[in-house]
């Protein structure tokens, strides 16, 4: 799919379930929103993180490839999945999560705001985004893993994704990293040695029992970005 398309996401999510921690990320939704409510999973891919959050929350995922989202109708019976997100009401959902879709995106700013369209008021918008300014990016040089996804729009800084959020009207809650999970970042060092010692950090984090992330975001290969509608 090509980037230029502004509101889609990638349909990929279900396809890095390897590589990303969804089973922390559905943590982390539940402790946004303990109480349940309205969810869209933007760019849902496969249904990875959908099919863990379909039994707490009113679920509902959209991804722009329609192959991939007939696979994430037969992998979450329990969600609806939308042809269209662009065409629901004003104020329908109480969390907008995007795992990895939103650096696809030509024109974020519009996208942003179309989602806070519709958010409830109070309503959540969590997302995760390569992080070009961090310290992943840094030891990683060319060979950084979102340098070798073909199909991206702009990476932008943690500065830049701040900017389009207040410019769309949220208030931004936290901007924090997801730990080093990328190895091997030296040469020379085992790998087990390795992911011992750049993964504790983002290992203590995925179990901490906080509502919230709590690694800097310079400390991660991805920003988790966590804002809310006024």
């Amino acid at each position: 799919m090509s980037p230029a398309r502004t509101h889609e996401p990638a349909g990929d999510a279900g396809a890095d379930e390897d590589r990303l921690p969804i089973a922390w990320y559905a943590r982390l939704v539940r402790r946004l929103c303990p109480s349940g409510g309205r969810l869209l999973n933007f760019g849902c891919g496969d249904g990875g993180l959908l099919k863990r959050l379909s039994a707490d929350f009113e679920a509902y995922g959209y991804d722009a490839v329609p192959l991939v989202r007939s696979r994430c109708r037969t992998n979450v019976p329990d969600a609806v999945i939308l042809e269209s997100w662009e065409t629901q009401p004003p104020a329908h959902f109480d969390i907008i999560v995007s795992v990895h879709g939103m650096e696809r995106l030509a024109q974020p700013l519009q996208t942003i705001k179309q989602m806070g369209e519709k958010l409830a008021a109070n309503g959540i918008l969590l997302f995760a985004v390569p992080n070009p300014g961090g310290l992943g990016r840094h030891l990683k040089g060319q060979r950084w893993f979102a340098l070798q996804q073909p199909a991206r729009g702009a990476l932008l800084t943690h500065a830049e994704w701040v900017m389009l959020l207040r410019k769309a009207g949220f208030e931004v809650v936290s901007v924090c990293g997801d730990g080093l999970w990328d190895v091997p970042y030296v040469t020379r060092l085992p790998m087990g040695v390795q992911r011992a010692i750049f993964g504790a950090p983002g290992a203590l984090q995925a179990w901490w029992p906080a509502a919230r992330p709590f690694l800097p975001a310079a400390v991660g290969e991805c920003l988790v970005i966590t804002a809310r509608k006024p």
